[in-house]
């Protein structure tokens, strides 16, 4: 005979949200980080639906603390949530300096792009907090859900609060992974299937510098991912250098040669 673990009391720094919404053990934080899970782990389920990554798995949060969420599902759609939240070594963020100043649409399309060379990144792109998405980088068949899915991520930020406030958000589906981090009141959204964590986190720490004094809403442009990409034209065809003309004129006139005419012997007398 086994015991169902569900109805243990967690240890310390664990919780369990169950799908009726009883809450087992502490999350630390009065009740609202176990009372936000619900939500968010629907939120999370969607967009899994949206970028064809199938059910959430794991729901992680990097911040001052590091924070595991393991989701099951019942048939109807309901959530476990079984969390543990573990200690994170300090971390100072470091300082940037900027130099040059960049319009905004440049600064964010900068961001992106080294964002997208770091291991593991399929694609990024940023939203706005009116859900407008104004940048992305990665394969255009992988973009068509951008809006929808950034959407979420930005009620998720803004669920777990200060959870991420110094890290990021990793959804864990059962094919690939989504990542999310708060950029003010907008957010950085991308699809990291696998990354080492320093270095996302180093790169975010950039991106967060680069953009803190941007006004994001004003980048006009709107990232359409049914817009063909822009090609660079072939450089035209020099035209064929024509060829020199001919030397004509009294100094290079062509002259007859004259015939000699035989010379007359003269008789003595």
């Amino acid at each position: 005979m086994t015991a169902d673990r569900s109805t243990d009391t967690p240890d310390a720094g664990q919780f369990l949200v169950r799908p009726d919404g009883t809450v087992v053990g502490d999350d630390g934080l009065s009740g609202t980080l176990a009372a936000a899970l619900p939500y968010t782990g629907r939120l999370a389920r969607r967009m899994g639906e949206l970028v064809e990554a199938g059910d959430l798995r794991v729901l992680e949060a990097f911040g001052a603390e590091h924070l595991i969420v393991a989701v099951t599902w019942t048939p109807a759609g309901e959530g476990t949530f079984r969390a543990v939240v573990m200690p994170l070594a300090p971390r100072t963020v470091p300082t940037f300096t900027v130099v040059g100043a960049v319009d905004t649409a440049a600064a964010v399309s900068h961001c992106l792009n080294r964002l997208s060379r770091v291991g593991g990144v399929e694609w990024c792109s940023v939203i706005t907090a009116s859900s407008r998405v104004i940048g992305a980088v990665g394969e255009r068949q992988d973009l068509h859900h951008l809006a929808e899915a950034g959407t979420r991520m930005l009620a998720i930020l803004r669920s777990l609060q200060d959870q991420h406030a110094t890290g990021f958000v990793r959804l864990r589906f059962e094919e690939g992974a989504l990542v999310g981090a708060s950029l003010g009141r907008h957010a950085l959204v991308a699809s990291v299937p696998s990354a080492d964590d320093d270095e996302l986190v180093a790169m975010i720490d950039e991106i967060r510098a680069i953009l803190a004094d941007h006004d994001l809403f004003t980048v006009p442009t709107e990232f359409d991912p049914d817009e063909p990409e822009a090609v660079e034209e072939a450089p035209p065809t020099p035209p064929a250098t024509p060829a020199p003309a001919p030397l004509v004129g009294a100094r290079f006139r062509y002259v007859e040669p004259k015939e000699k005419k035989p010379r007359r012997l003269r008789r003595d007398r």
